[in-house]
């Protein structure tokens, strides 16, 4: 069965103790849509809503252990027509 195409992807790098690091990666993972992207880069990709609740969950996470800055990027593909 194909995969459809993802919708959204959010990059997103955190900058703070272990702890917050930790704490994204423990709501990230179980999502199934998280990915290392790059050195301290991780990568939510799937449906708008999913990327987007994970993403909310993750920055929620992360301030909550400490984080002091969260840098995030979010790309939508563009429509073939």
């Amino acid at each position: 069965m194909p995969v459809p195409p993802a919708e959204l992807t959010a990059e997103y790098r955190i900058e703070g103790p272990d702890e917050a690091l930790a704490a994204a990666r423990v709501v990230a993972e179980p999502s199934g849509i998280a990915r290392e992207a790059g050195p301290g880069v991780t990568a939510l990709t799937g449906s708008r809503g999913q990327v987007l609740a994970t993403l909310v969950d993750v920055v929620h996470a992360s301030l909550d252990a400490g984080a002091r800055r969260f840098d995030v990027r979010i790309e939508a593909p563009a429509e073939s027509r």
